[in-house]
């Protein structure tokens, strides 16, 4: 008996063993992928700023006089944007990298978002308007209403419409119609005309794809099925 007692506590210890060890993987599987994702974009925003600086330079030396003004600004506005990009991202991988220790990601994101606005808003010597974004960034992850949407793939969406001139919450996750849990897309709405002339044409194409019906019932031919949808 004590041995079958002792083995029982020995398989315990194991199975809890492995269920700790299980959620361990778990958590650094969910941050080094996260880290990842981030990382990604930081790349890609690098890049973009690269490339602006190269062709600020050389509008500088190409365009008229006429043009420079309208170019040049335009340049320096996505130069500006892309900059507030970096500065996000940067805050953004370093609250995930030191601070993140399992749980929900997504309600760690939401937390992690509003204590970053209330940093900047205090401590920013320059007024760039970070606190904003990252203020509407948490609210809008906290009214996401897919629950398993990618919520990084959804702060990036959110990220590329503006930094320096964000979106209501309400306005970006009213313009969301579609999401596949990964990516989400935008859907444009339809007129009551259209729609009508949507619903026109697709029973057209019924009528005009639906062979006719018929009953050998007292000789009688049956009316077609077109007739049905008239």
């Amino acid at each position: 008996m004590r041995l079958i007692a002792l083995g029982t506590t020995l398989l315990t210890c194991l199975s809890l063993s492995l269920s700790a060890l299980a959620a361990e993987r778990s958590v650094i599987e969910v941050k080094s992928d996260s880290l990842r994702f981030l990382q990604d974009l930081r790349s890609e925003n690098v890049k973009r700023l690269k490339e602006i600086d190269q062709t600020l330079s050389r509008k500088i030396e190409e365009a008229t006089s006429a043009t420079l003004e309208t170019e040049v600004g335009s340049l320096r506005s996505a130069k500006r944007e892309h900059t507030l990009r970096q500065e996000f991202l940067d805050r953004l991988i370093f609250q995930i990298d030191t601070k993140f220790a399992g749980g929900d990601l997504r309600a760690f994101l939401e937390r992690s978002l509003t204590d970053m606005a209330k940093v900047d808003a205090v401590s920013s010597a320059n007024e760039t308007g970070l606190w904003k974004f990252m203020k509407y960034a948490a609210d809008a992850v906290r009214r996401l209403p897919e629950k398993k949407e990618n919520v990084l793939a959804f702060l990036e969406g959110y990220m590329t419409k503006s930094v320096s001139n964000p979106l209501r919450p309400e306005d970006y996750l009213s313009a969301r119609n579609y999401t596949n849990g990964s990516k989400s897309e935008e859907g444009s709405p339809l007129s009551r005309e259209d729609v009508g002339a949507i619903a026109d044409r697709r029973l057209q194409e019924l009528n005009e794809t639906q062979a006719p019906q018929k009953s050998r019932v007292g000789g009688q031919q049956a009316p077609a099925v077109t007739e049905t949808l008239r």
